[in-house]
């Protein structure tokens, strides 16, 4: 074998080790510690920020890539022993703004305890920062390895060896989470990876450690779904005097959280409990048709999980229901242990399926359309901060769902929150999109609202049946201002703003000072370690490219969910799309050689500018397939000329691994600045990219100009050259 292509071969394993690790901690963190569900970006910064390090740190004399077994040894134990540790449910922000569900949560972040909050939170910023460190330690190493391979290759080779290899790393994850492979088997492959690499015996030993905890702290019970984490327990009503304890049917935990069941409401059943067990019945199910009778026939029913709602209706004389469930997993449980069997009956039909996308392109019309308790408790992707459900609460969802209804149709919206505001927001968008206000009512369980509107709702019956009524003026008659303030400022959710669980266009406090503490500690590390390399043109240039097309991949990500549905295959399209854009722009580039910038430039400001100013919904009177086919090319367009921008840039860099670490760095900054969306909207980011652009494109030009474009070697600092050698 030649040197050059061991080298090639080299780089081709570890870029796909790199990716792979990526999204297999990324996905396990989120379900084992549950911020990080939440808040996806501190960890893939982290890993961003780690590779850019050691990229840069490629002809260092100092060994990085030695910790990396015994970081990732570190990670995989936290996650591992997250549950004895009680790290579950930790969290750095008020579970009730975030609806992050769990006992530790609910109970250590409460003002009024200002001790254990104090502890809480203390605790939660140690884990979010250790994880932080650990990433970064891991990812140094890995990103040194890359980098010192890089340099033994012309740029435009390495980098597109780099990007095939990555695109087969988020193919291989993607296919292991369709078969629904637990994290030890995630863990075997980078072992028998990292074994090639990390050859010292306590390095292979640290891997193998992480390797069998993977295996033996697993549960035997828990299905990984492309989604979740899924754990059945029974479900048993205690007994009550002479009346012995009941099995109701099974509480299913979705990663943790106990928010789903399977659950036997047939009447003989619940007749047999005392009136104190009934208290344990989960009474919502029932309340719906309590409110609108038993006239419904045709449903669809988005959310159907394990198949409660389901039963619930054909109790009450469905005779045709659309059962809509984005997980199968949840479709296989409620097959096999809902007591009541509601998925046997051949009146249901089952669609996998992203809701909203299963609503644009549904063209049937229902007497009752119900949205039943949907909530997802998860991001979309690694890739952005918005979550499974955000688009399914927002004014163009309701809209799809109005379009749905029959002349006597009904829509009802179930909904459970921790805090009123959120339940005020899901009200008001429903009443600006049907332009009167719904009938809302207090369920019998716990904080949960059903929210009815529609041409065929019988108010008068649905105000008689006794259930206590949620709307302004119940807000007004019980003397609670903040409510009232509340009602007034509480803003509607739409496809470009559509971040339900946030009170306002407005960042957590703490949460800023996470990201802010991420950032400062990247740029203080660049400033001593790289010195002149952040004043450099190219240097800049590759820096700004990295942060916008960060925000271009983001958006992307976010806005694709729309058009083919926010599933773990469109998450996977999507990133492979954009490495199979990059990986096409590189080849281009090898074979033609070009220099000019300008007309890529051009191409991605007016396609940014197109971007900003038209909406994605101009395309939603189109049939399906040109629907889908245009609406994602739009999405997209950018992408193709940004990759472009960077083959070109990149093609004339002599010290490639220290300009491509630059440019990671800049993804770092990219990542973080994905959450002005929720202040400014999604479309804003179009505006940040562009300005980003406009900024490579003058430092590049200046490059040229001042310091020879491509020419100009990167000199480390003296204090740098003292750091390699220590």
């Amino acid at each position: 074998m030649t040197s050059t292509r061991k080298i090639i071969i080299e780089l081709a394993a570890i870029s796909f080790f790199s990716l792979f690790l990526e999204l297999m901690i990324i996905r396990w963190l989120s379900s084992e510690i549950r911020t990080f569900a939440y808040f996806k970006n501190v960890p893939l910064m982290a890993c961003l920020f780690g590779l850019g390090v050691g990229l840069a740190l490629s002809k260092s004399s100092r060994d990085w890539k030695k910790w990396v077994p015994f970081a990732l040894l570190g990670i995989v134990s936290l996650i591992c022993f997250a549950d004895p540790l009680k790290l579950v449910h930790i969290t750095i922000v008020d579970p009730t703004e975030y609806y992050i569900v769990g006992p530790i949560a609910w109970k250590a972040m409460d003002v009024s305890r200002p001790v254990d909050y104090v502890l809480q939170t203390f605790k939660g910023y140690a884990v979010l920062m250790g994880v932080y460190y650990l990433l970064v330690l891991t990812f140094i190493g890995v990103g040194q390895k890359i980098g010192s391979l890089f340099d033994q290759l012309k740029p435009l080779q390495a980098y597109t060896v780099d990007i095939a290899a990555s695109l087969l790393g988020v193919f291989c994850f993607s296919l292991m989470s369709f078969f629904s492979l637990p994290p030890g088997w995630w863990m075997l492959l980078i072992f028998v990876l990292g074994s090639y690499f990390f050859r010292k015996p306590l390095q292979i030993s640290a891997l193998l450690v992480a390797t069998i905890l993977g295996f033996a702290t697993a549960d035997p019970g828990v299905i990984w779904s492309p989604y979740y984490r899924i754990s059945v327990r029974d479900g048993i009503i205690p007994a009550d005097g002479n009346s012995p304890e009941l099995f109701y049917g099974y509480n299913i935990d979705v990663n943790h959280d106990g928010i789903m069941g399977a659950y036997d409401n047939r009447p003989e059943t619940v007749g047999r409990l005392t009136e104190k067990q009934k208290e344990k019945v989960l009474r919502y199910y029932d309340m719906l048709y309590d409110l609108i009778g038993s006239k419904p026939r045709t449903a669809m029913i988005i959310a159907a999980g394990a198949g409660n709602d389901l039963a619930c209706g054909l109790r009450h004389g469905l005779t045709s229901i659309d059962a809509v469930e984005l997980d199968k997993t949840f479709i296989e449980k409620g097959k096999k242990l809902h007591p009541e069997k509601p998925y046997d009956n051949p009146a249901v039909t089952v669609h996998i399926d992203d809701a909203r996308a299963y609503m644009q392109r549904c063209q049937k019309k229902y007497d009752l359309v119900d949205f039943a308790y949907l909530d997802a408790h998860a991001a979309f992707s690694s890739m952005s901060s918005i979550r499974l459900d955000n688009y399914i609460y927002t004014e163009e969802s309701f809209k799809n769902a109005k379009r749905l209804l029959n002349d006597k149709g009904i829509l009802a919206v179930t909904f459970y929150a921790m805090t009123w505001w959120q339940e005020i927001r899901v009200f008001k968008t429903i009443e600006k999109v049907f332009g009167e206000e719904p009938l809302a009512f207090w369920s019998p369980n716990g904080q949960a609202v059903t929210i009815l509107i529609g041409p065929g709702l019988d108010k008068q019956a649905a105000l008689a049946a006794g259930y206590k009524q949620f709307n302004r003026k119940y807000v007004e008659d019980n003397h609670v201002p903040k409510l009232i303030a509340d009602w007034d400022r509480v803003e509607t959710t739409t496809d470009d703003w559509p971040f339900l669980f946030l009170r306002g266009r407005e960042m957590s406090l703490t949460y800023c000072a996470g990201l802010l503490f991420t950032l400062l500690i990247g740029w203080g590390f660049v400033r001593r370690s790289f010195g002149a390399t952040t004043k450099e043109n190219l240097s800049r240039a590759m820096f700004c490219l990295g942060a916008g097309f960060m925000l271009l991949e983001v958006k992307s990500v976010s806005q694709m969910g729309l058009v083919l549905g926010a599933t773990w295959l469109t998450n996977a399209f999507v990133i492979s799309a954009v490495l199979f854009m990059i990986l096409i722009a590189n080849l281009i580039q090898l074979k033609c050689k070009s220099k000019n910038l300008k007309l890529p430039y051009i191409c991605i400001f007016v396609s940014l500018v197109l971007s900003y100013f038209i909406p994605i919904s101009v395309f939603a009177g189109l049939d399906i397939v040109p629907r889908t086919i245009i609406s994602s090319l739009f999405l997209a367009l950018p992408i193709p000329f940004a990759a472009w921008i960077f083959a070109i840039t990149f093609s004339n860099c002599k010290d490639q691994s220290r300009l491509l670490g630059m440019n990671l760095l800049g993804t770092l900054v990219g990542g973080a600045m994905e959450y002005v969306s929720m202040i400014t909207g999604i479309a804003a980011m179009n505006l940040l990219a562009l300005v980003l652009y406009a900024l490579a494109f003058h430092f590049t030009s200046k490059a040229e100009s001042e310091d020879g474009y491509g020419k100009a070697e990167l000199e480390l600092e003296p204090e740098t050259k003292m750091i390699d050698q220590s």
